[in-house]
């Protein structure tokens, strides 16, 4: 399997990924972000999304980005033979390593599955023709989120709580900003704004379908919401932290005096 066009003109020096000009959707490839030239490869925003999630892409400036350390790693997998994976499967799926913290705190690579993140069942249409729920600028909202909290769990002292939601009443243990990496502290306080942002009830959805990836029954059980209330609401959510991180333009307020 061969590695994304876009990812490969990335790894050249001075390239970075940047929103396409004249309002077109999609990500392309310029030289130091100049995009008044024509790019040398475009991602679509479900590939910067998957890529931004898997650790492959960094921010490089506002709306930029560049390929990470992990995504060289990647480029340099896609070009290593891999018999041992079957092709078939190999088709239908994402694949792309992630630092996680296992069970006696240790830091170790996995190998996760992008198709299978807790937004992909809601951002395909359920029926030929039919619209889904989520458009791309609230998943890619919703990946953006979700590779900040992994960024943040790096590196955090086994037992700590990053979790804890802005003016929450959880116990945990307190985390001493000097046990983390800055680039993790600065992810954790990226993650505890957006949820801010989202505002009460919105952000306990978000930690329990997006961060935690509850099933979206028990997370409406244990919010003590109605049933099938869960998808609008998360619609809504992702809404807000699209607006938060500028990826939505934020909508007109109400005038009732008009």
């Amino acid at each position: 399997m061969s590695a994304p066009a876009w990812m490969v003109r990335l790894a050249r020096p001075g390239r970075v990924l940047a929103p396409l000009a004249g309002g077109r959707t999609g990500y392309g490839v310029y030289a130091a972000a100049d995009r008044r030239r024509r790019p040398s490869a475009i991602a679509t925003v479900r590939e910067m999304a998957q890529a931004l999630s898997g650790g492959q892409i960094e921010e490089a400036g506002e709306e930029v980005y560049r390929l990470s350390a992990a995504g060289h790693s990647a480029l340099r997998r896609f070009e290593a033979p891999c018999p041992e994976v079957d092709a078939f499967a190999q088709q239908h799926r994402h694949l792309s390593t992630r630092s996680v913290i296992d069970a006696q705190g240790r830091i170790k690579e996995v190998t996760v599955n992008l198709s299978e993140s807790p937004l992909a069942r809601y951002a395909r249409a359920t029926t030929p023709g039919s619209a889904p729920l989520l458009s791309a600028g609230q998943v890619m909202a919703g990946e953006r989120l979700r590779a900040d909290y992994h960024r943040s769990a790096m590196g955090s002292p086994a037992g700590s709580d990053w979790t804890r939601l802005p003016g929450g009443g959880t116990r945990g243990f307190r985390c001493d900003p000097a046990d983390a990496p800055v680039s993790r502290i600065d992810a954790r306080r990226r993650v505890m704004d957006a949820l801010a942002a989202v505002g009460p009830g919105f952000d306990r959805l978000l930690v329990s379908v997006l961060l935690r990836e509850t099933g979206m029954q028990a997370a409406e059980r244990t919010l003590e919401w109605p049933d099938r209330s869960g998808a609008p609401a998360l619609k809504l959510a992702l809404d807000r932290l699209a607006v938060h991180y500028g990826i939505l333009a934020p909508a007109a307020a109400a005038n009732p005096f008009e």
